[in-house]
């Protein structure tokens, strides 16, 4: 389960963020996620609502948005978007060229909202 990993990263950069900007309070962090990092968003919350709870974040909300799959043939130059994990082949479906990955890589906290 690597989504403890990356919630103990957020809250880091969380409190970082308090230190930094004096924050009293954080009431939301939005999240890109992309589709290809294979985090799921549930597990993510559960393992950052287990690390705040009990402490002043405990209120605190995470907002993911998840950023589907992109890829560009690097022969024809097609794009393609796919928005299902599963769904991703990695050679063009057109003329079998390599695919180069544009988005669903994605793992950014985006915007932290507090006073």
């Amino acid at each position: 389960m690597h989504e403890l990993a990356i919630a103990e990263g957020i809250l880091a950069i969380v409190q970082d963020q308090i230190e930094t900007y004096k924050l009293k309070h954080v009431s939301c962090v939005k999240l890109k996620i992309g589709l290809l990092t294979a985090v799921v968003p549930e597990a993510l919350n559960f393992c950052f609502d287990s690390l705040v709870k009990d402490t002043p974040l405990e209120k605190t909300n995470l907002k993911i948005e998840l950023v589907p799959v992109k890829a560009r043939c690097k022969n024809c130059g097609r794009e393609f978007r796919h928005k299902k994990r599963m769904d991703f082949f990695f050679l063009c479906p057109i003329c079998g060229g390599e695919l180069e990955i544009i988005t669903g890589k994605e793992l950014l906290v985006e915007e932290i909202e507090g006073e």
